[in-house]
């Protein structure tokens, strides 16, 4: 009898170190889940983060998309499309984006673009939903196992697009099928980049929008020639953040090549803003502009503005107004105005 039982217990451990031996090895080969900036490769040329939520809030973008839908009836109704045919409610099922751009593959133009949104999202329910919209325009969607992950394609006419899941509530889409296979994979991220990892400490990542980004080198060389040669090179980069939830509270950062060029900047930017309000002064925007601030800090130069809701409605006012329309020109024969 004591043998039975020996044999059964060990019989039992056996199993059990088998089925953890079983287990273990079936996590790893689970692909790990990656999701906000652990899904940006290190690549990354411009990060943008958006809060969903809290811009949703925020009367300001609500007015902005209603006018751009109101400008743009196509948009619009493909939009009516996505919401109907995948019951995707924008404010409700997604709480965060962020898009990057990562770098030209040839040194100009345009480089892959990559956004990663997390919410309530399922797998399931948005490849089903993708298939049927591009199947109604003889697009198609297709899928292949990568890393443990589905990979999806999808074609509409001559437009490509590549996603697949990073975890449960993260999905990754972007432009170029490698940038999204680095973006899932266990390589390099965008933390891991001393350059992109210095700019988003400048930034505060609860805001409700905040980016970061690599100045391209066209733009530097422009801004020399609008100071009139007195900035020795632009800026390396900028990192930018803004809370319309109550207003507009507005930071946008420099950073240039070096100190002097930020004094140079500041000094700069300081007189443009005086002349700047003198011409505000004939729409009563005076006060407004002279609530932005200027400072310069090392390499580093900070525009501040925080307007209150009052002032940005006082602002878009005079931003939405028309021109007066000119007379038309009187009838050569002088019958204007004949009954």
């Amino acid at each position: 009898m004591r043998a039975q039982r020996v044999v059964h217990l060990a019989t039992i451990g056996l199993a059990a170190t088998l089925a953890c031996s079983s287990k273990k090895a079936s996590e790893k080969s689970l692909p790990p889940e990656v999701t906000g900036l652990a899904a940006v490769p290190s690549t990354a040329q411009v990060v943008i983060a958006a809060d969903v939520g809290k811009l949703a809030s925020s009367p300001i973008i609500t007015r902005a998309v209603d006018q751009l839908l109101l400008r743009e009836p196509t948009l619009a109704e493909s939009w009516q499309h996505i919401t109907e045919s995948c019951k995707l409610d924008l404010t409700r099922d997604v709480k965060h984006v962020i898009l990057a751009l990562g770098p030209p593959a040839t040194g100009a133009g345009t480089g892959p673009v990559m956004m990663v949104a997390t919410g309530s999202l399922s797998e399931p329910d948005l490849q089903a939903c993708i298939r049927t919209m591009v199947g109604k325009g003889g697009g198609s969607l297709t899928a292949k196992s990568v890393a443990g992950r589905s990979l999806y394609q999808v074609k509409d006419g001559n437009r490509v697009m590549h996603f697949a899941f990073g975890r449960p509530d993260t999905v990754v889409l972007g432009t170029d099928e490698e940038w999204v296979k680095n973006g899932l994979g266990a390589g390099q991220k965008a933390l891991d980049n001393p350059d992109l990892k210095a700019w988003v400490g400048n930034v505060d990542q609860r805001a409700p929008l905040w980016a970061v980004g690599r100045v391209d080198e066209r733009v530097r060389a422009g801004l020399v020639g609008v100071t009139d040669g007195k900035l020795k090179a632009g800026p390396t980069a900028i990192f930018a953040t803004v809370d319309p939830t109550a207003g507009a509270k507005l930071e946008l950062g420099t950073i240039m090549a070096s100190p002097e060029d930020a004094k140079s900047l500041e000094s700069f930017a300081i007189n443009e803003l005086k002349l700047a309000s003198w011409a505000a002064q004939l729409k009563s925007l005076g006060p407004i502009v002279a609530k932005i601030g200027v400072s310069s800090d090392g390499a580093q130069v900070r525009f501040k503005a925080d307007l209150s809701m009052d002032e940005v409605n006082q602002l878009l006012s005079v931003l939405d107004e028309k021109p007066t329309p000119e007379q038309g020109t009187p009838p050569a024969d002088g019958s204007a105005g004949t009954p």
